[in-house]
């Protein structure tokens, strides 16, 4: 056999291969391989206006709604070396471009090519490097695919040894599943410009499956809990004198305390019985379970994605990207002889784990890269995590080593006493006391939204005797969004795994460029400006419905098993981004008017422009744009009902105005005209109200010459001139002598007309906030007023 190109995701990957095969190249197993890796993915799908027919490129780079929704049969969907955005600009990313070079050269010697990147549940590893086959036009080759649940030696060995054949790669289903989802998130764009245009944000209203999920969520929860009405209701109860309650849960409330029925009298408590219970430790963590804990500390998402690759990089912890929520029996087995050092490194006392044997409802089979866990690499101590990753690294591995080894521990078990009151028994309370700590003495998540289930008192028994009591109770106020909240809502309706909710969520709250949607303080979110007003645009729309990704995965699956084509439910998405368009429409039409002018006065939005609608005779068309509306309003005049007649007839109206510069008022006429404004290097064809100036006599008062090596004018009339005084009027002479930077006197005459002798030059100087120059009087040669008072100099 030839020898064997392993292409890896990423450097880490590419050594542990080495570690685990003997080197970055060589033979094993009789097999000669070299290993190469790439950088994460290194391709994209091309701009969309890059992808059609040139005679529709401009009507792709368009954001006007006219040219949506697009068709998914236009495009010829091609990948380029990915982009970096450098001086404001997106451009070709060098580095990619060159390690592709060199992966072409390495891999253009080897027989087989090795597709050796991650086993992601969506399929992401698979077409990370499938593309890079496909686009260096190594299909020709042989071809394998590596799979393996992790990065330890064996697994990696294990993994060389049963590669497996393909035909061709579109025959992998979950690369065609992945091609599938990249190509339908490039459609989503559509929902983003719509939403930008409809909402007149002055910054892009990002739209996508799982970011516009999150807005709906978020958004509702906010709205519940500031609508929130504190409303008491009141009820019998009794209690005993071990402060445990007794309720009867049919029994009627009412709004006030006046109204509840009385008659009650104190009663024995009957002791119904004790029950033994127990209840087993909490599941395995995924990302978003830890990075919400972390939140809490104030830790961002994206630092703690970023903080956990590292770690993983080191094998100090297990692959991130996993969507299980439990570990296989050979994982299981892997880290049993480690869990008495990993105990030992955050802490736990490795006597309190006496249950060594695997769990069923932790251990099962089925799973490909495990739930998130500790990695074969034990730090000696917390302090060497925290010197080699940060405190972030040490928070990550002291939650993630407790959260494991909880599994290890005894069932929590706990006392349920039961009673009711005697003479009232459809009263009942229970009090739950605490009989063996087991893995709650290991480690604990608190839960804002779970209620304590042990008594507050303390209690370990019933009272005896139960007294009636009127309570005062409030409905539960939904509770303010935080991540670990969110995150919950979005597993619970099966939107995304945990590491993509993490990572979407890094990025819908990071506010870097001032296009956050979310903003988070220790873990409670609200909106930023934009995601409100995404929020108040999206109800009843496709891509704001939370069903939108299990029916896109719905039609991944499909895709993979080869049920279904790729291009049939591409199609459908022309049909949401209509539909969606016209809700988007509805709803930014009915937009509080409170809201727009709180968005306008914070940016986020551009004041809302009425339309004229031009008929045909006034449309315009540039480079195959057709420009059929114009503003109904010019410097902030809005045309009459009469005035847009005679504009639309082609006539000349005056109007009175007001200057963007001095903010006064103008009067100019004008007519509606095509034009094209040209703005970061792209054309934009409109049709305005183009005002006409009368032309002005050229001003005769100016004088020009040369001052200081410069050629300046100024007004001749001199200076002192106004509504006060006469002011002076420089002769001939004096202009020579002040343009040669001379001084000059004369005689003047004051506000209140009184005559003095005035000098000066021409000076530089600092009139409302603009530099300019003029004749500027020497007042030190003028004769102190009377009465000024006199400073002592020296002593």
């Amino acid at each position: 056999m030839g020898k064997v190109g392993i292409l890896t995701e990423k450097p880490s990957a590419a050594r542990n291969f080495a570690a685990a095969l003997g080197g970055m190249s060589g033979t094993f197993d009789g097999t000669e391989y070299v290993i190469v890796n790439a950088r994460g993915h290194l391709l994209e799908l091309k701009d969309p206006a890059a992808m059609v027919p040139a005679s529709l490129s401009e009507q792709y780079k368009s954001w006007d709604l006219q040219h949506l929704p697009w068709n998914a049969d236009d495009f010829r969907w091609e990948r380029e070396v990915r982009r970096k955005v450098s001086g404001g600009k997106l451009v070709t990313d060098l580095d990619a471009k060159s390690l592709l070079d060199a992966l072409k050269e390495t891999l253009s010697t080897c027989e087989t090519v090795c597709n050796a990147a991650d086993l992601d549940p969506t399929g992401e590893g698979s077409l990370l490097g499938w593309e890079i086959v496909e686009y260096l036009g190594l299909e020709g080759k042989k071809l394998e695919r590596m799979e393996f649940l992790d990065e330890t030696p064996a697994s990696l060995r294990k993994a060389f040894t049963n590669r497996r054949s393909v035909t061709s790669i579109e025959s992998e289903g979950d690369y065609r599943k992945a091609d599938f989802r990249s190509k339908w998130d490039m459609l989503s764009m559509q929902f983003t410009r719509a939403a930008t245009k409809v909402s007149g944000s002055n910054t892009v209203v990002r739209n996508g499956r799982l970011k516009s999920a999150m807005v709906v969520i978020v958004g509702d929860g906010l709205d519940a809990h500031k609508g929130y009405v504190k409303k008491a209701f009141y009820e019998n109860r009794f209690r005993d004198e071990n402060k445990v309650t007794y309720t009867d849960p049919d029994i009627d409330r009412f709004e006030s305390k006046s109204a509840v029925p009385g008659g009650l009298e104190s009663s024995p408590v009957v002791h119904d019985g004790t029950t033994r219970k127990k209840t087993g430790p909490p599941k395995l963590m995924d990302l978003a379970g830890l990075s919400s804990l972390l939140s809490k500390k104030g830790f961002e998402a994206k630092k703690v994605l970023d903080t956990y690759q590292r770690m993983y990089e080191a094998q100090v912890v297990s692959y991130p990207r996993t969507e299980d929520k439990f570990i296989s029996i050979e994982q299981f087995n892997e880290l049993l002889p480690l869990v008495d050092k990993i105990a030992g490194v955050v802490g736990v006392n490795p006597a309190a784990l006496t249950r060594r044997g695997p769990r069923k409802s932790h251990i099962k089979s089925g799973g490909a890269h495990g739930a998130n866990r500790p990695g074969p690499n034990v730090p000696p101590n917390l302090a060497a995590v925290e010197n080699k990753f940060g405190e972030l690294g040490k928070e990550i591995y002291e939650l993630l080593a407790k959260n494991y080894l909880t599994m290890l521990a005894p069932d929590y078990e706990y006392d349920q006493h039961r009673g009711h009151v005697e003479k009232y028994p459809s009263f009942v309370g229970s009090l739950n006391v605490p009989a063996v700590l087991g893995w709650k003495g290991v480690f604990v998540v608190e839960d804002d939204e779970e209620e304590p289930d042990e008594a507050a008192s303390g209690a370990t028994a019933l009272g005896t005797v139960a007294t009636p009591f009127v309570h005062e109770g409030f409905p539960t106020r939904p509770p303010h969004p935080t991540m670990g909240w969110l995150m919950k809502q979005l597993e619970k309706r099966s939107v995304g795994t945990g590491a993509t909710r993490t990572s979407t969520y890094a990025e819908v709250t990071n506010n870097a460029t001032g296009k956050a949607l979310m903003r988070e303080q220790r873990g409670k979110i609200t909106l930023s400006a934009v995601g409100e007003l995404n929020h108040r645009i999206l109800p009843g729309t496709h891509i704001g419905d939370l069903t939108i990704t299990e029916k896109v995965f719905e039609q991944m699956a499909q895709v993979e098993a080869g049920t279904s084509a790729a291009p049939d439910f591409l199609a459908l998405v022309a049909g949401l981004v209509r539909h969606d368009l016209e809700k988007m429409k509805a709803n930014a039409s009915r937009l509080p008017a409170e809201l727009k002018e709180r968005m306008a006065k914070a940016g986020v939005i551009r004041e809302l422009v009425e339309i004229i609608t031009l008929p045909p005779a006034l449309h315009f068309t540039h480079d195959g744009i057709v420009v059929s509306t114009a503003k109904r309003g010019f410097g902030g005049h809005r045309f009459t009902d009469a005035e847009v007649a005679a504009l639309v007839a082609g006539e000349v109206i005056e109007i009175t105005a007001t200057s963007t510069k001095t903010g006064k008022p103008y009067t100019c006429k004008g007519k509606l005209e095509a034009g094209v404004m040209e703005k970061t290097g792209k054309k934009y064809p409109f049709v305005g109200f183009k005002p006409q100036f009368e032309e002005r006599a050229p001003r005769t008062d100016l004088v020009s010459g040369v001052w200081k090596g410069k050629k300046v004018s100024f007004k001749g009339r001199g200076w002192g001139a106004n509504e006060h005084w006469s002011g002076k009027d420089f002769t001939e002479q004096e202009l020579v002598k002040l343009l040669a930077g001379e001084s000059i006197e004369f005689e003047a005459k004051g506000k209140t007309g009184n005559p003095y002798r005035a000098k000066g030059a021409l000076a530089a100087r600092t009139y409302q906030g603009q530099k300019t120059f003029g004749f500027t009087l020497k007042f030190e040669d003028r004769k102190a007023p009377t009465g000024a008072r006199k400073r002592k100099v020296g002593k």
